[in-house]
């Protein structure tokens, strides 16, 4: 009889060689001690057998590794091996934590591996200084692979497919450039995409480049390489602007409003105005009013796009001085904080308390927006934003026409 066989063959030792089964998975090694829990009448009579001693039904009984070994090394089974005890008695190999641990390592490993070496110079290179130095992308890279390694093989793939055949297809939509590889899909690096986010740190990284976190900065750091999010519906609304491009200069001529998309802003290399003063709103709404002034207009409607800065970019290095005035609301006051971080030469008119009070609506600001408040630390909007903090009220552009029209006449 072989000493698996013995142990077998007796029902009573069934719970406890479950018990140092677990253990060892735990372990790694065949040590420890486990404990049965209320012993049965079989296992009483069993274990009583095997251990010579008393062991009574009902109550727990502790042992060990060392201690069942100390038996067995005094029986007719002095040779045996735990190896081969485990093997037979449980028909196959016991996987511990530890070695499940060193395999699922070694197949991770072997994962990664396959996807550098189906890349080219110098994405292969790069691609496993980022493993080697397990940082926070490679903790996500892991993650996307416990979740569905194939797919993330065939992510990381088209993602550096994209960067290589950038150069040859710039300038590009996003969607168009999300088509162009193996994946096919035209929807791949839209920002709410965890593809997306994955392609943005990858890029960015490899571009040696801060990774964007903003939508803004996303955009942005696109357009820096050629790659525009949705070069028609990101419009800016201009009027009277001056441009080495006919059609810019026809709807001037004509006193005509003007919608420029990132399309356009293509094939325009310089944007200018007669007055080298261009006034800045964030309503659409006030446009009609103040049009009849014939003054450079741009309106941002609310939080400007990428166009408006690129618009305002070119018209700031034409030498025009830039005006703004916008809502007098947290929201509305981050806008314009903005801007002027944008733009250090940005000037802000009617800001006053005049101005504020001539603007006050009777919309209530709630707590949660007046907090937004906390940020805005640009000085020249600490008028309005004690206002606001002190009223708990909203000023609109339209209600102060008059005196935004007063305003410039005399900058004019």
């Amino acid at each position: 009889m072989q000493v698996w066989e013995y142990f077998k063959s007796n029902l009573g030792f069934e719970r406890l060689f479950e018990q140092l089964r677990k253990k060892y998975i735990s372990l790694g090694r065949y040590s420890g001690t486990v404990v049965l829990k209320n012993v049965s009448r079989e296992e009483s009579e069993d274990l009583s057998d095997f251990f010579g001693t008393t062991i009574k039904e009902g109550e727990d009984y502790k042992t060990s590794f060392s201690k069942i070994e100390k038996k067995l090394r005094e029986s007719k089974f002095s040779d045996f091996t735990w190896e081969e005890l485990f093997l037979g008695y449980f028909g196959k190999d016991i996987m511990t934590k530890k070695n499940g641990r060193n395999l699922e390592k070694q197949k991770e490993k072997e994962f990664f591996d396959d996807i550098i070496l189906g890349l080219k110079e110098p994405y292969q290179t790069f691609f496993a200084d980022i493993l080697l130095e397990k940082g926070n992308l490679y903790q996500i890279l892991r993650k996307r692979y416990r979740l569905n390694a194939r797919e993330l093989k065939r992510d990381v793939e088209s993602i550096f497919e994209m960067i290589e055949n950038l150069d040859e297809i710039v300038p590009v939509s996003l969607s168009v450039l999300a088509s162009s590889s193996k994946s096919g899909n035209p929807h791949f690096l839209d920002f709410k995409e965890q593809t997306s986010v994955l392609f943005l740190k990858l890029f960015s990284r490899f571009c040696q480049e801060m990774e964007p976190v903003t939508t803004e900065e996303k955009i942005e750091f696109l357009a820096s390489h050629g790659i525009y999010v949705d070069s028609f519906s990101n419009y800016v609304i201009t009027y009277l602007l001056k441009s080495d491009i006919e059609y810019v200069n026809a709807f001037a001529n004509f006193k005509e409003v003007l919608n420029l998309n990132l399309s356009n802003l293509f094939n325009i290399g310089k944007l200018d105005t007669d007055l080298k003063k261009v006034f800045i709103f964030e309503n659409p709404s006030i446009l009609s009013t103040i049009k009849g002034m014939n003054i450079p207009v741009i309106i941002t409607s609310g939080n400007p796009n990428h166009v408006v800065y690129k618009v305002l970019e070119r018209l700031s290095s034409s030498g025009n001085e830039l005006y703004y005035n916008g809502d007098f609301d947290p929201e509305g006051l981050g806008i314009a904080m903005n801007l002027k971080k944008k733009f250090p030469n940005l000037k802000f008119f009617c800001y006053e308390e005049e101005d504020y009070f001539s603007s006050l609506s009777k919309r209530q600001i709630s707590s949660s927006r007046l907090k937004k408040l906390d940020g805005i630390v640009e000085p020249d909007l600490e008028i309005i934003k004690k206002q606001i903090l002190n009223f708990k009220c909203s000023g609109y552009q339209e209600k102060n026409i008059s005196r935004i029209i007063e305003k410039i006449q005399i900058l004019i």
